[in-house]
């Protein structure tokens, strides 16, 4: 018999899968083009940044979504016009991280995963 799993939960978000949400949602439909995977790269860092030091209980839209913002305005110098149109996008992307690493995070098997992004298609 294995020892109990002692890794705290939900776990501390990490670089592999912030890529994974933010090459997902692919806001900017840059990988949709064919872009190489690595397209988000410096914005994904950024995202992890600004992670940091918050709590699980602080890893909500509400303060996801302005940081999802700032990062996207600076990265692409988007005027506040190109901005208002990529937030649903960034507003899905910030749902999906609180999801994941937010007060609200469940652990979920493989097949519950499967199971949602089927039903999500």
């Amino acid at each position: 018999m294995s020892a109990p799993d002692s890794r705290p939960w939900p776990p501390p978000p990490d670089l592999p899968s912030i890529q994974e949400l933010v090459r997902t949602a692919d806001p900017e439909g840059h990988l949709a083009e064919g872009a190489p995977t690595d397209e988000y790269e410096p914005e994904e860092q950024a995202i992890l940044d600004s992670l940091h030091g918050l709590s699980t209980a602080e890893i909500v839209v509400a303060n996801l979504l302005p940081a999802l913002e700032r990062i996207w305005q600076q990265a692409f110098a988007l005027s506040p016009d190109a901005l208002a149109s990529r937030r649903p996008k960034l507003l899905a992307l910030a749902k999906e991280i609180e999801r994941f690493f937010g007060p609200e995070s469940q652990p979920r098997t493989r097949t519950q995963i499967l199971e949602d992004n089927a039903s999500a298609s």
